[in-house]
This record gives structure tokens, sequence and C-alpha cells, in this order.
């Protein structure tokens, strides 16, 4: 779902555990939600993907920080409506976009998304970014099937790449940039980066179906 041309600064993302019995329910009430969203000011987008089989995740994209702390009642409202499908406490994350690739791929064209979570160390924030603007994002600006690849900043510690691509055969064509790419920050993460690999909705629920 794109409710904006423009692209966010802020991101904020949700996950939450549901009851797979309930799936086709649960994006049954995704649509009804279509109107809430186009309300909601400076929404620049909104991502659903499947992240695991019982596990879903929302991304929506403002344009300033301003803009997604003022939506976060609806926010709020919008996941209390989903109450009944949801099985845990949401886990919620949001920052700023730090860095940002724009490929030739229209964001309306993107079918297939990769997230990686890493957990970074705070003292060495400003030399890894150095690495990410001098060589790493270069990178990423010709890849085929590329549309969009943000870099948000969730807290000191954590960081979230969220890369759009036009399908999961250019998403795998990938893969070894990315692994480059991690490789290359590699001595700047705490831990190993938690990578997943999933379809946008709807596409992920034609599949399913």
């Amino acid at each position: 779902m794109n409710t904006r041309a423009q692209g966010p600064s802020d991101c904020r993302f949700t996950a939450f555990d549901f009851d797979t019995a309930k799936y086709n329910s649960m994006m049954d009430l995704l649509e009804t939600t279509r109107g809430k969203l186009r309300d909601i000011p400076l929404l620049r987008n909104v991502r659903v993907v499947r992240t695991l089989t019982n596990r879903m995740m929302v991304m929506a994209g403002y344009a300033s920080r301003e803009a997604m702390e003022s939506a976060t009642e609806a926010h709020n409202s919008i996941f209390s409506d989903f109450s009944e499908y949801i099985t845990d406490t949401p886990i919620v994350r949001s920052g700023e976009v730090v860095a940002r690739v724009n490929g030739e791929i229209p964001r309306d064209h993107i079918k297939y998304m990769r997230f990686v979570r890493a957990i970074i160390d705070p003292s060495k924030y400003d030399e890894m970014m150095s690495v990410v603007n001098g060589s790493l994002l270069g990178k990423y600006k010709d890849l085929s099937g590329l549309s969009r690849l943000l870099l948000i900043r969730a807290s000191e510690t954590h960081m979230i790449a969220a890369t759009g691509y036009v399908s999961k055969e250019a998403a795998d064509a990938a893969r070894e940039s990315t692994n480059a790419s991690l490789v290359s920050v590699s001595t700047f993460l705490e831990d190993e980066p938690l990578i997943r690999y999933c379809l946008l909705y709807p596409s992920d629920r034609a599949a399913s179906t």
C-alpha cells in the first residue's frame, strides 16, 4: 500500500504473532483499514509482509519524526482492531532513515522484501556509516530488480535494513551483494544479523490460497 509519492524520513516497524487458523479473516480486516491509513497525515507508505508462518511485519513510513509520533494513537487504534488475531504482545520499533538507495524499479512494483536487523556497537556508529556511505550503498544503485533500500536506526544499538525487490528471483540474485555488504560492516556488529525474506502482501495471500 502506497499512500504518498515521496519517500519516508522515519519508519515504524510492528511485528506480531497471529493465529494461523484466522489468517484469511485477518487479511479481510486488513482490507478495511485502507481508509484509516489514507486519513493519517504525512503517512508515505505501508508495507505488510508475512515473515514467518505465524508472524506478520508492518512497516509504516512517515514524512517526519513528528508525523510518526502524531500517528501513534491511530497506530494503536488500528492494532486494537486486530486483537482477536494477535497471540502475543506486538514488538514495535521505530527510527530515522539514515541512508537510502532508490533503484530503477518503481516502489509500486515491489513484490518481495528483505529485512535485516543488526545490533551494533554504538561507539562505532559514525565509522560504520562512513563505510556505508562511502562504498556500500554504491553497490546497490545499479542492482537489477531493486526498488528501494532503507537503512533505519531504530535505537542506539539496533539497525534495520529494509530492501524491496520486483520479485523473489531478483532478491535471490542479490544475495551475494547482501552477504558482501554484511561482511564489510561485520566489525561494527555485536552479533549475527537476523535476516528475513518475505513476499509482500497481497502477493503472500494470493500464494497461500
